[in-house]
């Protein structure tokens, strides 16, 4: 019992200084707030008391801090006691606040009251490690409380108590239940130092030819003399053991031997010493593990006696060994073999292709999932993580004895599938890539994620590692491609990898070169033609590979970080740009990036291009995509809500691309919709894009936003989205993206009516 209460001691007095300048820090503000004529005498009491007992517990807890086995000389039972009294004095003290003050505050004296008494008996849980501490100061301030809503004998502070004592049956619950917990601790480090002990003495006695029980045979290997000790283990009684053959005792019935069984039986046979061999015996209904230590005994004219020896049972030793080799190669998240244990069964595999070249052979398959990430910066890694765990299981679903499923890292996962015919590994990505198109749902969100898969098939030439390495580039063809679908390797694709690394290595000093260059599209105004203002996009031109698509090298930019030097480029010139422009009516759109949202000072970098550039907040249009705007956690709402504070508009881009449904709208504080282009592109050919767009417009006007539709390149599109009555365009149809020098000239022209070309 002294263990115990020694624990809880040390955890309370580890915590108590928390609970001492909360209550210190209370009876300060009590004492500032009602410092009155009429109650001058009892806060100043109440303070003396209160910083009394704070000097008497700061030392208390230096005292047990610097001299934790001097404070033994006191003997634990006094220790607590005066624990204890401390915490009921000061739970007297601070209970009698709402006693004293409540009934006769204003509502904002009573609303501190309650603000307080509320955290006070909280912080009990602080020294709730000593039940009876915890429960006696939190218990007193939970009875002044209830006192102090009598005397006001309002039937409103009826539900107030009411409340207070779900609340109150809450803490003191917690309380009992920490303290069980760390009783449970303290009795299970006991065991865990008799177990210490135990061991040490074994290692004594197995230095004195001693052991957890000994045992011998006959020469004809019948048991002799088994002790008590021997017989407990074996779940028998000595009679029963003595005389039966040690051999049946530890191998099994049937003809399934393990490896150490038949080491066992043939140093038996052969009449040779064998040390720790661990074997697996059957004892009733269970299989234990034990670990024999024998050598042969002889008289002295050397004929043989039979064995002697020591046993131990090693069963948890075993099974935590076992643990160890398992957590040694499976993911932890989802239970599937990780790369490591992966890696072995390939290497394994080809072991066997090159024994055996007439074989079945195999495949690697690499996967890696679609729009993961978007899940992960969205709605965070909890809901991650819960994703990895189901797409792991629905992987499961094709294991068998000819594929095995592993999880890489991250969202990356490997299939090892022992069959080379072309045909039906392309079946099986097939049914992988079908069976993860189905969305996962979890707390009412429900994901869409694809995934991308590289095959490659093993031949004697290759090597493990060169199986891995093609698979690897064939998926990365294909995420390229645009992922959602599967690839067999061809040789091409290892130059396509090699390219995109180099891209990548190159993407880092690029924006130092001054290879990237910003390039403006008009917004047009759908009822008179004229230009609302240019959205800034960023073009990279590559000495070498030319113009480099935006798809590539924003999501290498992404991958590398690049895109927060990037982003914060592209904002400052665009802001310098627009701030030339002599018509200051026009605004300038500039994308923003989720990873700019979440790991970047993103308000900061706004407001000082603003403030650099002279630029009015109003002229500025910052589109951020659906997940960005989702990415609810608290810093990313933070973010935007500074942004709005900035004066600046916000804008959705590629609505309808993303998770959210349209109901989402009304949470997010946008000033306007982009239309994807996705949804224009058939219009009006097609009426159910048509009903969509007029639905998002319809909707957008109701909740006081406006709309833009994107990637509007003929006229026919025009007409129809002008009778739907969306407000403005952007597209082919009004002018491609144009340099700086175009760009002025564009705005200069006169009269600045568009005159729409129709794109071929």
């Amino acid at each position: 019992m002294d263990k115990v209460w020694l624990d809880q001691i040390d955890l309370a007095l580890r915590l108590a200084p928390y609970t001492i300048v909360t209550g210190l820090t209370v009876s300060i503000i009590v004492c500032y707030f009602f410092w009155q004529e009429s109650t001058v005498a009892y806060v100043v009491g109440l303070q003396v008391v209160i910083l009394g007992l704070a000097c008497v517990g700061f030392y208390a807890c230096a005292s047990w801090q610097r001299g934790r086995l001097n404070s033994l000389a006191i003997p634990i039972r006094l220790i607590r006691e005066r624990i204890v009294l401390v915490a009921a004095i000061a739970g007297v003290a601070l209970a009698s606040i709402p006693v004293v003050l409540f009934n006769s505050a204003d509502a904002d004296g009573q609303l501190l009251i309650a603000a307080t008494c509320a955290g006070l008996i909280a912080t009990g849980i602080c020294i709730g490690f000593i039940p009876a501490a915890g429960i006696v100061y939190s218990g007193c301030i939970i009875a002044g409380s209830f006192i102090a809503l009598a005397m006001t004998g309002k039937p409103f502070f009826i539900i107030i108590a009411i409340l207070l004592a779900i609340y109150s049956f809450f803490i003191v619950a917690t309380i009992v239940q920490i303290s069980r917990l760390v009783s449970l601790r303290a009795i299970v480090q006991v065991d865990l130092d008799r177990q210490r002990e135990v061991s040490g003495l074994l290692l004594n006695d197995f230095e004195q030819n001693s052991s957890d029980w000994l045992w011998e045979t006959d020469a004809l290997g019948r048991i002799r003399s088994p002790s008590a000790r021997f017989a407990e283990v074996a779940q028998s009684s000595p009679g029963d053991l003595a005389s039966s053959l040690f051999e049946s005792l530890v191998t099994p019935k049937s003809d399934q031997r393990s490896v150490a069984a038949t080491y066992l039986l043939s140093a038996f046979r052969e009449r040779r010493p064998f040390h720790r061999i661990s074997i697996p015996v059957h004892i009733g209904r269970e299989t234990r593990w034990w670990a024999l230590t024998g050598k042969p005994v002889h008289d002295r004219q050397q004929r043989f006696l039979g064995f002697r020896g020591i046993g131990s049972d090693v069963t948890l030793q075993n099974e935590y060994l076992a643990k160890l080799d398992h957590l040694a190669n499976h993911d932890l998240l989802t239970g599937l073999p990780n790369r490591r244990h992966f890696e072995k069964i390939v290497a394994d595999a080809r072991s066997a292709l090159l024994d055996r070249p007439g074989g079945p052979g195999f495949a690697v398959l690499c996967l890696d999932l679609d729009r993961f990430k978007q899940v992960n910066d969205t709605f965070g890694h909890a809901v991650g993580d819960h994703l990895l765990r189901k797409i792991g299981e629905r992987l499961e679903a094709f294991v068998g004895p000819d594929l095995v499923v592993s999880r890489f890292a991250g969202d990356e996962f490997a299939i090892i599938h022992f069959a080379s015919d072309p045909a039906l590994n392309a079946g099986l990505a097939e049914r992988i890539v079908q069976s993860l198109q189905t969305p996962f749902e979890f707390d009412n969100l429900y994901l869409d994620v694809g995934v991308s898969i590289g095959i490659a098939i093993a031949n004697d030439a290759m090597t493990s590692e060169e199986v891995l390495r093609k698979a690897d580039a064939a998926l990365y063809r294909m995420k390229d491609d645009g992922g959602g679908s599967y690839g067999l390797y061809t040789p091409s694709m290892d130059q396509h990898k090699e390219e995109r690394a180099v891209l990548m290595g190159e993407l880092r000093g690029a924006l130092d070169r001054g290879e990237f260059a910003l390039h403006y599209q008009p917004l047009v105004s759908a009822d008179t033609g004229e230009p609302n203002g240019f959205e800034a996009l960023m073009r990279w031109q590559h000495p070498l590979h030319g113009d480099v698509p935006p798809s590539e090298f924003i999501v290498l930019a992404e991958e590398t970080g690049s895109i927060l030097a990037l982003g914060e480029w592209s904002l400052r010139n665009a802001c310098h740009f627009a701030a030339t422009w002599q018509d200051r009516t026009l605004s300038v759109a500039v994308n923003i990036s989720t990873v700019q949202i979440r790991h970047s000072n993103l308000v900061e970098i706004v407001a000082r291009a603003l403030s650099d550039s002279g630029l009015e907040p109003s002229r500025l249009e910052l589109e951020i995509t659906e997940t960005a705007f989702l990415a609810t956690t608290n810093e990313a709402m933070s973010v935007i809500e500074s942004l709005r504070r900035l004066g600046v508009r916000l804008a959705l881009d590629d609505f309808g691309t993303g998770y959210s449904s349209l109901s989402y709208l009304k949470k997010l504080p946008v000033d306007k919709i982009k239309i994807d282009q996705s949804f224009i592109v058939d219009l009006p050919d097609v009426s159910s894009d048509v009903s969509i767009v007029k639905a998002i417009v319809e909707l957008a006007r109701t909740l006081g936003m406006t709309t833009t539709a994107e990637g509007v390149e003929t006229a026919a599109q025009r007409d129809c989205l002008r009778q739907i009555g969306c407000p403005e365009f952007q597209g082919y149809l009004y002018g491609k993206p144009a340099d700086e020098e175009a760009t002025v000239q564009m705005i200069a022209r006169q009269p600045r009516r568009f005159e729409p070309r129709v794109v071929a």
